[in-house]
């Protein structure tokens, strides 16, 4: 049986830095990007019909969506996430299916000196033939956009599910950068983002951008435009304070139970594919049991799934289970199918 969503991300850093800062970057600061790894493990065989694939996750509780460890990774992780929720179909014109389209949260970072020099780019030392190490502007804008995208990202992302919808923007910071590298506390020249504590991490952030030293002490003007993704991310829920309500779920007696049902949720959704053949994606269900384990009710929560009688053919079909209830279990927890295959990850795009 498939086991949960997996930990590795689905995700290279994004906004590269032109091809000239990539160049100086490798040679002068050995920089490297982060490779792509694979979308996810194959998802296994639902009975007749190869097409009609079938994943079941693990079940978990509301507030405990399993993610991996790690910003980058969770963040990259909630990505992938988005995109199954958001499913897809033959029509051209679904969101996921446009010119453009974009999953992630966008992030653009810019730099300029707005006091003191820098160098264009790093000079050679005539002696060894080698990039000096020193700041440049040309490397300034690296590794901003290196080592500022991920941290940048999770800064909006955390205030997304911290606080819902968040419209972006552009916040526009200025620092000093003495002659060890170090930088200023950052001032806040300018922000169209509506949420403090989004602007406050994005200054925490940017002190810690680890800077080459100049050769004298500059002021850098630095700009980081954040804008929401075309699927909508995942939400994180706290811990119930009720201890009633924060329950351990019994994953592996549920799980067990459900694989019986791989076949039927096969069909429902291969009657799906039969009416689009092109459809795919997530549908994840807000179960809750009775105290004798018949299903009370199953609704969708947080998935889009684009085909309404698949959904509640699968509904319907877990509404009729009789799951296994154990003393000191919840008797609610969310239960997630992906249906099909994730389509090759589009490329990159700006708004």
């Amino acid at each position: 049986m498939a086991q949960s969503v997996p930990a590795t991300p689905d995700a290279a850093i994004a906004d590269a830095a032109p091809p000239a800062v990539e160049a100086e970057a490798a040679t002068a600061e050995g920089a490297t990007e982060l490779d792509a790894p694979a979308d996810a493990p194959p998802v296994e065989d639902a009975g007749p019909g190869a097409e009609a694939r079938v994943e079941i996750e693990t079940p978990y509780s509301t507030w405990a969506r399993p993610r991996p460890k790690g910003d980058v990774a969770a963040g990259a992780h909630d990505e992938l996430i988005a995109r199954w929720n958001l499913g897809g179909t033959s029509d051209p014109t679904f969101l996921s299916n446009r010119p453009g389209f974009h999953p992630g949260t966008r992030v653009k970072v810019d730099t300029r000196v707005v006091g003191g020099r820098l160098p264009k780019s790093a000079p050679l030392d005539r002696r060894t033939g080698k990039h000096v190490v020193v700041l440049s502007e040309t490397s300034l804008l690296a590794r901003a956009r290196k080592h500022g995208y991920w941290p940048y990202r999770t800064c909006f992302e955390r205030g997304v599910q911290k606080s819902g919808k968040l419209g972006g923007g552009e916040t526009v910071l200025r620092f000093s950068v003495d002659r060890s590298g170090r930088i200023g506390p950052p001032r806040v020249a300018h922000t169209k983002l509506e949420a403090p504590e989004v602007v406050s991490c994005l200054r925490e952030q940017t002190v810690r951008l680890p800077l080459l030293p100049p050769p004298k002490r500059v002021e850098v003007e630095l700009s980081v435009q954040v804008w929401p993704g075309d699927a909508p991310l995942p939400s994180l829920d706290p811990v119930p304070t009720d201890p009633a309500l924060a329950l351990p779920v019994d994953s592996k007696a549920l799980a067990s139970a459900l694989d019986g049902e791989r076949s039927a949720i096969a069909g429902c959704y291969a009657a799906g594919l039969g009416r689009d053949p092109g459809l795919w994606g997530r549908l994840q269900l807000h179960v809750e049991l009775d105290a004798h384990g018949r299903v009370k009710r199953a609704r969708e929560a947080e998935s889009r799934f684009p085909d309404p009688v698949a959904t509640a053919c699968v509904a319907d079909r877990v509404k009729a289970l009789r799951l296994p209830v154990r003393a000191g279990h919840a008797t609610a927890f969310e239960l997630a199918f992906r249906l099909g295959r994730l389509p090759e990850r589009p490329a990159a795009a700006t708004p």
